[in-house]
């Protein structure tokens, strides 16, 4: 019996790792010169990443062919340790053939004692082991740092054109070491592998010196087509984003993208990930969103906004993210979210067709099954929506500025008009009761309402209301409590910042374009908001007030233009005072605003109805009585007047005499 070990396997082993060794170790001095002539005129980011490459690639291809030479000596003592295994075993093979024949005869002129055994065991099997694993090289600078890059594209070129060369000749090394492994392991199958990773090692390092050629290549490319040795970082960044790891892109990066690369770079699954990702992290600043939208290309006219190719594609391919994104202009916001109202009711029906309506009880009784619920309770809020649109249509261009079916409660805003044109803009908050799934559309109804009187109002401007119900509202227990409205506050803060960062990018913010309007419940919840931050808000108005929190001491707190804060309270509206009870009444003198009148009255001749009870919308659903912004009621026209800079022609109204009985103190 003998060993499976083939001397001349072994020897074109040691031949080919012997060759691939000695090529390994002298493409540094082949490329060395190349590499010396780029960088003379090579400068900045890229400049710094091509010299990292070189210098790991070098590190590579010194440890790859010190892996090739221990290979050689491996293979070298293998074949000495077979050679020693073949001779004990033809030793012990002959001597077994005498032992037999001893035994045949009996008597043998060859003696035991003369003839010793040889060893019996065998030698230990070697084994053979060859590890190596390529480093990636980084390719992509990235980040938001505006440098410079500068190079002369003719001698990256030559270099990449070297670099192929070199590759090329590594690459016929690699193929007789493939091959003499191959045959060496089928050949010389008694040597023991260990770890062997050198050959697909080996193949990387190639994928990764003819990768580098590409790069430099588009590098070169990238300086010709600019015409001149110099451009920015962000420009490049934009040609090499292909070469980004997913978690190194930055929203400056995808910003610089045209919409060919953009699209290109987004068909990768992963990337398209990275972006959503990037534009779904808690505390985005909406100054820097509407810095980074305005860069992918839009056109701004004189009362128009029209995406451009690039939005219109991530418009798009990210609807549900685009939809809410504060800093996003409302025009793009609307485009993404009508395209949402489409899938999110693709979506429920679809769910509703595989979710049960009852799930059965261990007594026998079946129970609502509460997936079912939240979906009827979905499809009823975008129902809602949809609703909304139509009401806040009526007379104007409805944008739909964004909604939230899943996270929570569902919660809305649509508008009145387009508040990147408007030359005024009133964001009316709601309160309780109030959702997407009831009562929006009523609130809708409400801005268009509010819309029309300031157009009757101001003849040469134009406005827009957006009806905002992006909180979650309290219920009739719960409306003494402030825990809904320190909430809704900061969605509020949020999203008004968002208005500021776009009309800003637009370049027509005024300190008169933004004001606030809000209704019961609602006032608590803006208070706490203007309260909070530095809005840019030309006025407040207050209708039939939950009451503001206690800390807030008076008007001046609120962040608004002095002497533009307004509260009304009608004298037939017995519902607010109810959240008041731990809260201060806006019209108290202490708290220094305004009061204007919601009772009936003639005004320059033409006959206003008197607010008849807490709501906002009560003649055009039930036909009797008023609420605070139904048509042709002194509220409506009053509140048209303190939006829009006429606060000073309001009619005054009456202040209650003192803070409730048990207020001061709690």
């Amino acid at each position: 019996m003998g060993i499976a070990f083939d001397d001349g396997a072994a020897d074109a082993l040691i031949s080919a790792a012997d060759s691939a060794d000695e090529a390994l170790r002298s493409e540094g001095a082949f490329l060395s010169g190349a590499i010396d002539r780029v960088m003379e005129d090579f400068k900045g980011g890229y400049a710094r990443l091509f010299l990292q490459a070189c210098a790991v690639r070098a590190d590579d291809r010194v440890r790859l062919a010190s892996v090739l030479a221990a290979l050689v000596e491996d293979v070298q003592e293998a074949k000495l340790r077979a050679a020693r295994e073949k001779s004990r075993l033809k030793n012990l093979a002959d001597w077994q053939q005498r032992a037999d024949i001893r035994e045949q005869q009996f008597q043998s002129f060859l003696s035991p004692l003369s003839d010793p055994m040889p060893a019996e065991w065998p030698l230990p099997t070697p084994t053979v082991s060859a590890e190596f694993s390529p480093r990636e090289r980084a390719r992509f600078a990235g980040g938001s740092e505006a440098g410079t890059s500068a190079a002369d594209p003719g001698k990256l070129r030559d270099f990449a054109s070297q670099s192929r060369t070199s590759t090329n000749i590594l690459n016929s090394e690699l193929g007789r070491v493939r091959n003499a492994w191959g045959s060496f392991t089928a050949a010389c199958s008694w040597v023991n592998s260990g770890s062997v990773t050198f050959v697909p090692g080996f193949e990387q390092l190639l994928s990764e010196n003819t990768a580098d050629a590409g790069w430099v290549e588009r590098i070169a490319a990238a300086f010709e087509a600019a015409g001149s040795g110099s451009m920015a970082d962000t420009i490049l960044n934009s040609v090499l984003i292909q070469y980004a790891p997913p978690r190194q892109v930055s929203l400056t990066d995808i910003g610089a993208l045209n919409a060919a690369q953009l699209k290109a770079w987004l068909a990768t699954p992963a990337n398209k990930e990275r972006l959503q990702g990037l534009l779904e992290q808690p505390g985005l600043d909406p100054v820097m969103i509407a810095k980074w939208w305005a860069g992918l290309g839009q056109t701004v006219a004189t009362g128009t906004i029209e995406p451009g190719e690039a939005q219109l594609f991530l418009i798009q391919t990210l609807p549900g993210v685009i939809g809410n994104l504060n800093g996003v202009t409302a025009t793009a916001r609307d485009k993404a979210n009508r395209i949402r109202l489409a899938t999110e009711d693709e979506r429920i029906k679809d769910e509703l067709t595989k979710t049960p309506q009852f799930l059965p009880a261990s007594q026998g009784l079946s129970v609502t099954n509460p997936a079912w619920t939240r979906l009827q309770t979905q499809q009823k809020a975008l129902n809602g929506i949809g609703e909304a649109l139509t009401n806040a249509g009526a007379a104007d261009v409805a944008v739909l500025l964004g909604f939230d079916l899943t996270h929570g409660s569902p919660k809305a805003q649509v508008s009145a008009g387009n508040p990147d044109t408007a030359d005024n803009v009133t964001y009316a908050v709601s309160g309780m009761n109030i959702t997407p799934q009831s009562g929006f559309n009523d609130w809708a109804f409400n801005a268009a309402n509010l819309q029309a009187q300031q157009k009757l109002l101001s003849r040469d401007k134009s406005f827009a209301v957006v009806a905002w119900i992006n909180y979650e509202p309290p219920t009739v227990p719960s409306v003494n409590s402030g825990d809904a409205a320190r909430a809704g506050a900061d969605r509020f803060v949020t999203d008004l910042q968002g208005f500021n960062a776009v009309r800003e990018s637009l370049g027509n913010r005024t300190p008169e374009t933004l004001n606030v309007l809000a209704h019961s419940y609602g006032t608590t919840v803006t208070s706490d908001a203007l309260a909070a931050a530095e809005l840019n808000v030309a006025s407040f108005t207050m209708l039939g007030s939950a009451g503001i929190e206690k800390e807030i001491r008076n008007a001046g707190e609120l962040h608004v233009r002095p002497g533009q804060v307004y509260a009304s309270h009608a004298s037939g509206d017995g519902l607010a005072q109810m959240g008041r009870f731990l809260r201060q009444d806006p019209r108290l003198e202490s708290f220094d605003a305004k009061v204007f009148s919601s009772e009936s009255a003639t005004i320059d001749g033409t006959r206003y109805h008197g607010t008849t009870e807490h709501n906002t919308l009560v003649h055009r659903k039930d036909g009797d009585g008023y609420g605070y912004l139904d048509k042709g009621t002194t509220a409506l026209y009053e509140a048209a007047l303190t939006t829009t800079g006429h606060g000073d022609r309001t009619l005054p109204g009456a202040r209650p005499v003192s803070p409730p009985a048990g207020f001061a103190g709690r």
